[in-house]
């Protein structure tokens, strides 16, 4: 067997893919974003809604793991965007977090810049969702 098609079965020469979490509950902006966040080479774990989000916080950190980023949604059906964002800080101080809504409030983009939380506008401009995916550090 070839050595380097047996070590890359192992996943030695490639680096493992940043996880996502993804928060939204329109399912039709969840499908665009798990295809397209795979393509550039991400792992999208999808929640539809805060309870779901938190489960899966949860159990990472009942494994003792952590997402590499969270992109959530501002408008939940269960809670706010900004509950999320507020657990995944207390948990995991510094990992990228970004939050995207079509909404526009004032005392809301107050709190993200007083956090430096970036605001991703919905529709998304997929070239500002590229610019911020790059600050996310892929793991070893």
């Amino acid at each position: 067997m070839d050595l380097d098609v047996a070590s890359n079965r192992r996943g030695a020469e490639s680096p493992r893919k940043p996880s996502l979490l993804i928060v939204e509950d329109e399912a039709d902006i969840r499908f665009f974003l798990e295809h397209w966040l795979r393509k550039q080479g991400l792992r999208p774990v999808l929640a539809q809604n805060a309870r779901e989000a938190m489960e899966l916080l949860g159990d990472m950190r009942f494994i003792g793991a952590a997402f590499d980023g969270l992109l959530v949604d501002y408008r939940l059906p269960d809670a706010t965007g900004c509950r999320i964002i507020r657990a995944c800080l207390d948990e995991t101080p510094g990992m990228p977090v970004a939050l995207m809504t079509a909404y526009f409030d004032l005392s809301l983009e107050l709190w993200l810049r007083a956090r430096q939380v970036p605001l991703l506008r919905k529709p998304l401009d997929l070239s500002q969702l590229r610019a911020w995916l790059d600050r996310i550090p892929v793991p070893a």
